[in-house]
């Protein structure tokens, strides 16, 4: 094979491959730059997310992805009781509904009476059907035996974890993209 027939053929083979702008440049490969525009498209995307704040100056404490059920809930040791109470939140779009509540004994500042369904469990006495919107959700971070803990999925974490004790702590749903959330969250 001459030269010219060996120099043709692997022209022919390079013009296959490659698509060309202007004599002898290759194209950029379409399939990274559409993977980084999908990436990124991701990545602006807006999620649900839970936020804590301090209620006072609006700083923001800590931000969580909401899980796929849509509820989470706060779980304490009552001030005066000295038992547990939960708290079990419902979130839809960007309100808090207060679901239902679960306390082991009557006392200062737990219902004796209520206009909603009630029924006595292994865990105690339990509220339900509330659907009481919240707004603004706050809750003060106990300083010695409150050890409030936020509860997503089968995750507990304790609010002294993400404020101080005695801090003012508002809950808020936002949706904001996905980026932001990681900034906030991993990469910080």
């Amino acid at each position: 094979m001459s030269i010219r027939a060996l120099s043709a053929t692997m022209m022919s083979r390079e013009s296959n491959n490659t698509k060309s702008f202007g004599k002898g440049r290759p194209a950029f490969p379409a399939f990274p730059i559409l993977m980084i525009l999908i990436l990124l498209a991701v990545l602006l995307l807006p999620v649900k997310l839970l936020a804590a704040s301090n209620h006072g100056s609006d700083q923001l404490l800590r931000l969580w992805l909401i899980p796929g059920d849509d509820q989470f809930s706060v779980s304490y040791t009552h001030s005066v009781e000295l038992t547990e109470v939960v708290e079990i939140y419902r979130i839809e779009h960007t309100q808090i509904y207060l679901q239902e509540t679960i306390f082991s004994s009557y006392g200062a500042g737990l219902p004796a009476t209520t206009d909603y369904p009630f029924e006595v469990t292994d865990q105690g006495f339990r509220i339900y059907d509330m659907n009481q919107l919240v707004d603004p959700l706050v809750y003060r971070t106990g300083a010695v035996r409150a050890d409030h803990q936020l509860i997503l999925e089968d995750k507990q974490m304790a609010f002294l974890d993400f404020s101080q004790p005695a801090e003012g702590v508002r809950f808020e749903i936002k949706r904001l993209p996905l980026l932001y959330y990681l900034y906030k969250e991993v990469f910080q």
